[in-house]
């Protein structure tokens, strides 16, 4: 095989593998700032607002370009509420107690432009769930802090702009 035939095939290989990648952001390019108060709670569940709203910040400056400002500078704000904190037993053991439980997060959200007053994005029922093992002094607390983690992931995923 000639040179000019192995670079061809080269080239042609390479398209079909690097087909749709890119490294550039997902996010808007216009919006380059974002407050994120603090996310309304609908459930009975106290102090959770605080720390799901801690994780979303976590979360956007961990894997977007976006800077957290003040609400008078920011080009953007994310707006939440936690809809739902529901605890299922999942396994208990002769005694009634609880071996295994999963907790599961539901929450809205809604980014809005505020310079133009548009919603970029709106999502309803967004919902993450983690389990926990109570012989590994696992906890509601625990668990409940790593759905806020996914839930977060979630959040900044749907951020990103549709294909």
């Amino acid at each position: 095989m000639s040179f000019a035939c192995l670079a061809l095939l080269f080239l042609f290989m390479t398209s079909l593998v690097s087909c749709g990648y890119s490294s550039k952001s997902l996010l808007r390019s216009n919006v380059r700032s974002i407050y994120v108060p603090i996310f309304d709670n609908n459930t009975f569940r106290r102090g959770y607002e605080f720390d799901l709203t801690k994780a979303v910040r976590d979360q956007i400056l961990l894997r977007t370009r976006l800077n957290i400002v003040d609400k008078d500078e920011a080009d953007s704000i994310l707006f939440g509420k936690i809809t739902s904190v529901d605890e299922n037993v999942l396994i208990e053991n002769t005694r009634d107690n609880i071996v295994e439980s999963r907790v599961s997060v539901g929450i809205e959200i809604r980014w809005v432009d505020r310079r133009t007053g548009r919603t970029i994005v709106e999502r309803k029922n967004i919902r993450r769930q983690t389990e926990f093992i109570v012989g590994r002094s696992e906890t509601l607390t625990s668990s409940s802090s790593e759905a806020f983690v996914k839930v977060a992931q979630n959040i900044v995923d749907a951020m990103e702009e549709d294909w």
